[in-house]
């Protein structure tokens, strides 16, 4: 069951959200990404909610009263056996699907909630690596232009999620502070910092590219154009291939910055607002200890 929500009418009306000639499930179903949308939820994070919630109604193919506990472990069954999802994204699918369910139990179009006897799937936590110094110097040496140049230092110096770099803008960015104000998950407001080095290459960049409004980074349409996400993913892995760096990706630079910033002392909830993190268990799993920086510790500790 697929719905297409290009025809969804919304009124404001004494502070509610009116869904006009629509059948319960459907207007259920509207209603619920109408909600993520006024929770802050970015509209790439909607569609993922979106994707996995239809993949699930055109397996199960029943009205969402219908749906019953055993339904929603019969597709689990499905995925693990037949699609052979790993546990960590069949885990991410269950999440989609319980909060569904939930919110539609809470906001009274079902009489029961068929996922809340569904437990969450163990996944074995592998915590990902961070750039080792060489390879972050190897990256440097291979950018070529200003952009790539303060692209590379932006990532580490801000630990910018990469959909909130592109947006960085011009207007939020005070240079004598060395801080840019920042829009980052569920719509939250932090500032993030940029040290020298970031500072002479965002110059070096405005030189060549002067404006003092719009995206600080530019999209393919020059001056005043976004640079999108796919576009940073693939200018790192440009530089990468260049530099002959293995598993590189914008979003490491994040876990690199995070490390780095741990290992030279920095508190766990001073990085865990760094990151604009909302629970510090989600940082801890950012920063890579390493044997060597677990010995040097141990010798300055324990004695």
């Amino acid at each position: 069951m697929t719905f297409n929500l290009s025809k969804l009418q919304l009124e404001e009306a004494k502070n509610e959200v009116i869904i006009y000639d629509e059948t319960s499930d459907i207007a259920a179903y509207k209603a619920f990404f109408v909600s993520l949308k006024l929770r802050g939820l970015s509209d790439r994070s909607i569609e993922l909610y979106m994707y996995n919630i239809d993949k699930f109604n055109r397996f199960i193919h029943k009205q969402f009263k219908e749906i019953s506990t055993h339904d929603i472990r019969t597709y689990l069954a499905h995925r693990t056996l037949v699609d052979q999802l790993a546990n960590s994204t069949l885990n991410h699918e269950l999440g989609v699907i319980k909060r569904f369910f939930k919110w539609l139990f809470e906001e009274d179009y079902l009489d029961s909630d068929p996922g809340r006897k569904i437990e969450n799937i163990k996944v074995e936590q592998r915590l990902k690596k961070a750039y080792t110094q060489t390879e972050l110097e190897l990256m440097r040496e291979a950018c070529t232009g200003s952009k790539q140049k303060m692209v590379l230092e932006l990532l580490f110096s801000t630990a910018c999620r990469v959909s909130e770099l592109v947006t960085l803008m011009m207007e939020n960015y005070d240079r004598n502070a060395g801080e840019i104000a920042v829009v980052g998950k569920g719509n939250k407001e932090r500032l993030v910092f940029v040290n020298t080095k970031t500072k002479i290459y965002i110059d070096a960049y405005l030189q060549e590219f002067p404006h003092t409004a719009g995206p600080i980074i530019c999209g393919g349409a020059g001056i005043g154009s976004q640079m999108s996400t796919s576009g940073i993913q693939k200018m790192i892995k440009k530089i990468a291939k260049a530099a002959g760096v293995e598993e590189a990706y914008p979003h490491k630079y994040r876990r690199t910055s995070a490390t780095d910033a741990s290992n030279k002392g920095m508190m766990l909830n001073d990085v865990r607002d760094f990151l604009g993190h909302a629970s510090a268990e989600t940082t801890l799993l950012y920063i890579d200890s390493s044997k060597n920086d677990l010995k040097a510790k141990h010798a300055k500790y324990v004695y």
